[in-house]
């Protein structure tokens, strides 16, 4: 983001935005944008589940008033607003840090739990150190239990193995690119907004996308035919703060602030549970068939799109530090 823009959406923000922090008594307002509105995604509702959770637990400390979401700056400029200090919190997905923080998105590999670890542990202090050389403050990737509302594949044909992939035009989000091209399909970039009229006219022969995350909202199981019931990576929701209004809040607001993003990792595993659930119903109920691959199938499948984004990260990350984070998301076990 330019110097240009970054003026242009503080202003679009408006003056009372302009300063770091608001304060009304001892209470730090912080402001937060998302890269949804809360109401039709639910990956927007983990980000709110945070606000919410922080306006809990920090009365008279700390608390977090929602600016907006796309309507107040485009999704894929927001990282770098958030380093500029155009607001101050921010909610969405992991891949969108890919070019801002290199590797800022690596725990879509995580085996854990939690993505990051949790606070307190050594891959979440790893990924605070990683988003600290970019003037950010990294406080948590909030996800599903693993396979639970992650990227999956819907295709207007069966899909059987990975090999029907190969030659198929794929719409991909930044971090299922990959695994496209290494299944030897071809990747095409598309804005949520306009996959339903690439499937309807067959421009594309399928799209990956977190299925919990509104899928049917979208009317795509009008449009789609098979789901192939093989989740990739962690998908989910992270959530970071601007370093120099993390630095102004007190040592009990930034305690408050981590208990909130724990609370949430939390909250969030049923959360996406339950919407995977509704999402593949409807799309049963619309016609839809779910894929089961063999288990021969599903092994490769996976390793394919696991190996495809370790390859990747190797080639955006400093030697030193993609090599920690290998042993500390365990990619050898």
């Amino acid at each position: 983001m330019n110097r240009r823009v970054c003026l242009g959406l503080m202003v679009a923000l408006g003056a009372a935005t302009l300063a770091p922090l608001e304060t009304a008594a001892q209470t730090v307002t912080l402001r937060m944008v998302g890269s949804w509105a809360p109401g039709f995604s639910p990956s927007a509702d983990v980000g709110h589940k945070f606000k919410d959770l922080v306006n809990q637990h920090g009365a008279g400390k700390v608390a977090i008033r929602y600016i907006g979401a796309e309507d107040v700056v485009p999704p894929f400029d927001q990282p770098e607003a958030l380093v500029n200090g155009v607001f101050d919190v921010w909610y969405g997905a992991p891949n969108y840090w890919a070019g801002v923080v290199p590797g800022g998105d690596i725990t879509e590999l995580s085996p854990f739990l939690a993505p990051d670890g949790g606070p307190g542990s050594a891959l979440h202090q790893f990924m605070v150190k990683l988003y600290e050389r970019r003037g950010v403050r990294f406080l948590g990737h909030a996800a599903g239990d693993l396979g639970v509302g992650t990227h999956y594949i819907t295709t207007r044909k069966r899909v059987a193995r990975i090999e029907d992939l190969k030659g198929m035009k794929i719409r991909v989000a930044p971090v299922t690119r990959h695994f496209v091209q290494a299944a030897g399909a071809e990747s095409i970039t598309l804005p949520p907004a306009e996959i339903f009229l690439a499937m309807d006219r067959g421009t594309v022969d399928g799209f990956s996308w977190p299925v919990a995350d509104a899928f049917t909202r979208y009317g795509w199981q009008n449009v789609s035919k098979f789901l192939i019931d093989q989740p990739m990576y962690r998908s989910g929701v992270s959530i970071v703060v601007n370093q120099r209004a993390w630095s102004r809040l007190s040592k009990d607001a930034q305690d408050v602030l981590m208990r909130a993003v724990a609370e949430t990792q939390t909250w969030t595993r049923g959360w996406f549970a339950e919407n995977l659930d509704k999402q593949k119903a409807a799309m049963r109920a619309a016609g839809m068939e779910i894929v089961t691959l063999s288990e021969a199938d599903r092994d490769r499948w996976t390793k394919v799109a696991n190996e495809a984004l370790w390859k990747y990260y190797e080639g955006v990350m400093p030697k030193d530090v993609f090599a920690e984070a290998a042993t500390l998301l365990e990619r050898n076990r």
